[in-house]
This record gives C-alpha cells, sequence and structure tokens, in this order.
C-alpha cells in the first residue's frame, strides 16, 4: 500500500491529531475495517497526514479508548469493533442528514474559496512536485484514502501554509465522504508519463466536478430514503473552522477583540480597562483567562498593568519582542492568513457583491463613505468582513471569513508596528476613497481587484517585515 509524503511541513498542533482519529473511525463504523483487519502502519499514516507520531500515537490511544481497535505490540493497530450492517447505515443516515445542507453549501464553496488556493499551489509547484502529483494520477493510494484527496493535500502542500492546510483538513473531517472512497474517486484511463501540466490540471478539474457532483447526488438519494427519522425540528450541524494552536485559543480571541475595542475608541489610548471580574463578564470567560490575555497584550505593547491601579490601554507596539513564543504563533497566523485572503478574496468578494440587492450596494457604499466623513477609514477591514458575514450568499464562506477577521485582528498590533511612523488614515485613506468610486460606478470587478490589491500589499508588506526583524518562521 504506497502512500505520498505531500511537502515538508508538517503539523504540530496537538489538535489536529482528531483527523486522523476521525478518519479512522468513521472507516470503522462504516464497515471499510472489519473486525481482525490491520490499521495502516503508523510511519504510514504519519507520511499520509503529515503529522508527527505523537499525532499518530493520541488518534490510535483514544480510538482504544472508544473500543474501536487494540494494539497489538507497538506499531500494529487492530480493529475490534464490529460494525452491523443495520449500524453502518445509522450511522451514515445520522451523520449526513444533519449536514447535508452544509455539505452542499460547502461543494457550492469550494470553486471561490479552495480553488484559487489549488490553482495557486499548482502554479508554484517545483518539478519535484509535478512529478509527484504524476505519480499519485498515475499510481493512486488505493484503499487508503481518496486519490482527490491526495492531490488536494500534495498540491495545497506547496504553498508552506499551515493554516490553508488545517482548513483543508477541517473540510474533509466535515465532508466525512472523502474517508469512504477506495474506488469512486479512482481515474479509469491511464495518465502518460510526460502528460503537460496542462493535461493534469483538465483531470484533476474532471476528477472533482464529475466525482464528488456524483458523490453528493448519491447522498442527497440515501438521506430521502433513510434520514428523514433522524432529522428533529430544523436541526442542523453546520460546518465550523477550527483553527489549531500549539497554545490555547481563548486567550488570542479574547485578545483580538480588546484589540479592536481599542482601534475602535471603546477603550482609548491613555484609559484604564475595566477589571478582571467585569472582563470578564462581559467577555463570558474566566478571569484566569482574562490574566493570561492580559499578559499577551503587554507583551504586544497594547496594554501595561499597575499593580493597584489597574492595566493601562498604551499601544507601544515598539517594545514587542518578537522572540517569544506567542507573539511568533501570532505572527505565523497572521500572515498565513494574509496570503489565504491575498488568494481568495477577489472571486469571493465578486460573487458577493453580486448576490447582494442594489439597496445593499448603495447601503455598503454609504458605510464606507461614513468612514471617510469621520476619518476612520482604519476601520475598512472591520467593516469588509462584517459584510461578507451578513451578505455572502454561502455559509462556508461567511464561517472562513470571519476566522480570518480574528486572525487578522489579532495582527493589528504587529501592522502598527510595521507602519510605524505612517499616519493610519493616510495609510488607507486612498483606498478607501477608490472602493467608494467604483462602487457608485458599479465597477464591481474593479472593486474586488482593489481588495486583492491591498491584500496583496499587506502580505508583500508582512513578509517584509519578517525579514528586516530577522525571524523565520
Amino acid at each position: 500500500m504506497k502512500m505520498l509524503a505531500f511537502c515538508e511541513y508538517m503539523y504540530t498542533d496537538d489538535g489536529l491529531y482528531r483527523v486522523i482519529y476521525e478518519y479512522f473511525e468513521t472507516r470503522i463504523l462504516f464497515g471499510m475495517y472489519r473486525t481482525g483487519e490491520h490499521l495502516p502502519a503508523i510511519a504510514e499514516t504519519e507520511r499520509f497526514f503529515h503529522m508527527g507520531p505523537t499525532a499518530v500515537q493520541s488518534a490510535l490511544e483514544l480510538l482504544g479508548r472508544k473500543g474501536y481497535i487494540r494494539m497489538d505490540g507497538k506499531r500494529t493497530a487492530i480493529v475490534v469493533y464490529e460494525a452491523e450492517p443495520d449500524k453502518i447505515r445509522e450511522h451514515a443516515a445520522k451523520y449526513f442528514a444533519l449536514r447535508e445542507e452544509g455539505i452542499k453549501d460547502m461543494i457550492h464553496s469550494v470553486p471561490l474559496l479552495m480553488g484559487p488556493l489549488w490553482l495557486e499551489g499548482l502554479r508554484r509547484g517545483t518539478n519535484q512536485d509535478w512529478d509527484k502529483i504524476r505519480n499519485a494520477l498515475a499510481c493512486p493510494s488505493l484503499g487508503v484514502i481518496s486519490i482527490l484527496v491526495e492531490l488536494y493535500s500534495l498540491t495545497l502542500g506547496t504553498l508552506k501554509n499551515k493554516l490553508i492546510l488545517n482548513l483543508f483538513w477541517e473540510e474533509i473531517r466535515y465532508l466525512r465522504f472523502p474517508y469512504l472512497t477506495d474506488k469512486l474517486l479512482e481515474i479509469q484511463e491511464t495518465l502518460k508519463p510526460e502528460a503537460s501540466k496542462e493535461e493534469i490540471v483538465a483531470r484533476l478539474r474532471r476528477i472533482f466536478f464529475g466525482s464528488y457532483k456524483k458523490m453528493v447526488e448519491d447522498m442527497s438519494l440515501f438521506i430521502r430514503k433513510e434520514g428523514g427519522m433522524y432529522l428533529i425540528d430544523n436541526s442542523r450541524i453546520p460546518f465550523q473552522w477550527n483553527i489549531y494552536r500549539r497554545r490555547p485559543q481563548l486567550k488570542y480571541s479574547l485578545a483580538g477583540r480588546i484589540i479592536w475595542e481599542v482601534v475602535k475608541g471603546a477603550y482609548p489610548i491613555g484609559s484604564y480597562l475595566p477589571s478582571l471580574p467585569q472582563i470578564a463578564q462581559r467577555y463570558d470567560v474566566s478571569v484566569a483567562t482574562v490574566r493570561r490575555t492580559l499578559m499577551l497584550l503587554a507583551q504586544l505593547g497594547v496594554t501595561q498593568s499597575f499593580h493597584g491601579k489597574g492595566t493601562l490601554v498604551v499601544m507601544r507596539t515598539a517594545k514587542m519582542n518578537f522572540r517569544m513564543p506567542e507573539i511568533l504563533e501570532g505572527m505565523s497566523l497572521y500572515l498565513e492568513s494574509l496570503q489565504l485572503l491575498a488568494l481568495t478574496i477577489r472571486d469571493i468578494t465578486l460573487y458577493t457583491i453580486k448576490s447582494c440587492s442594489g439597496e445593499a450596494q448603495e447601503r455598503l457604499t454609504g458605510k464606507f463613505d461614513l468612514l471617510r466623513q469621520e476619518n476612520k477609514v482604519h476601520l475598512c477591514f472591520e467593516l469588509y468582513f462584517k459584510w461578507i458575514e451578513h451578505q455572502c450568499p454561502m455559509v462556508m464562506i461567511r464561517e472562513c471569513y470571519r476566522k480570518q477577521y480574528g486572525l487578522l485582528t489579532w495582527g493589528y498590533p504587529i501592522m502598527l508596528y510595521r507602519i510605524r511612523n505612517q499616519k493610519l488614515q493616510l495609510r488607507y485613506m486612498g483606498f478607501t476613497e477608490e472602493i467608494i468610486k467604483l462602487l457608485r460606478e458599479k465597477r464591481w470587478e474593479d472593486f474586488s481587484e482593489a481588495w486583492k490589491g491591498l491584500m496583496e500589499q499587506e502580505e508583500r508588506e508582512a513578509r517584509k517585515f519578517m525579514l528586516d526583524v530577522n525571524l523565520r518562521l
């Protein structure tokens, strides 16, 4: 059984072991692995999922605790769970009935969200990467995971962006049915060794739009027959993007929210934040989380605490220590988020603005114009992401861009440090005036290109900044 190592980019985040766990759990529950059969060797699993031995061992330990497998020695896992035919259908019906709408939405979102990432991955691929893709098409890893997942992982890996790979695996976790395919997505005709890049891209498009469309149709038919009894009221389970970190995520989310409150003027520079219990109550977190968050904000130069007096908002980013692990990880996610946005924002913006009513388009124009009049154009990002969250018809895109907004929020002090002597309003005034003009003239494509250009500029400057402070993430 052959497996591919996609790239030299390995996940180290603890939470991602659940990708491996859910892959094997799904195949066991749905009868793909029978009692007494062996799971793939640990080394093979490490290579395919591009995770270290700790993640694989964590997944196997959880499978053991759940009663799915037992370990025969240290390196071999044997299935002990007996999947009864009636239970297999019940598991499938329960899972897919509750997620049918979300899965259909995800498939429709792919050309806008994952499509540009995939094409950029192909463009950046080295000759060695293309040889791996040709090999995967000619000799797919039958029985391990679908050829489509294998190829997408390989292609996205060339971007060297863990956030993008994280998003990809979260999609696969939600879809689940790529875990179950042994033959549906395999290629019937052989690929010539000398196939051009254009032939390969055309082949991959046929695989995706042909095979996945049929699988979604089959899923819908199955749900009509089997899934109705498991739907209660309007209960549905939408896609949620879990961004795994090496450290607890809650303090990062809270830090981002407080930073934006500072940016918007709710906590002005020179004022004191509310007390720890008040912050905890307002944001529905523990006092311990607030305390850790304030320590992080101090490291970022956003606040300074005084014993007996409270926490002062200072925004002194010049004192930021870029070698601290928390800041390094935040910078990495900030940069990866900028790259993801730079590659996807054009198509998503164009799709969303065309989906808006004339009235909604006018409201958006008015909101940007109000920022200009009030000299608050630095809030153009917040306005944009709230617009996507409320107006984009695709649920998955709304979820992903909402999470992107949170990552950009956390990167705001880093941006302030980057631009230092520049006036924040001057930096974004020209851009805001341009998009107002484009909106009024209904030049939707140019409006979308303007956002793409801005994100590309932000990414370029962020990468240059990393070099200037001599950091390799």
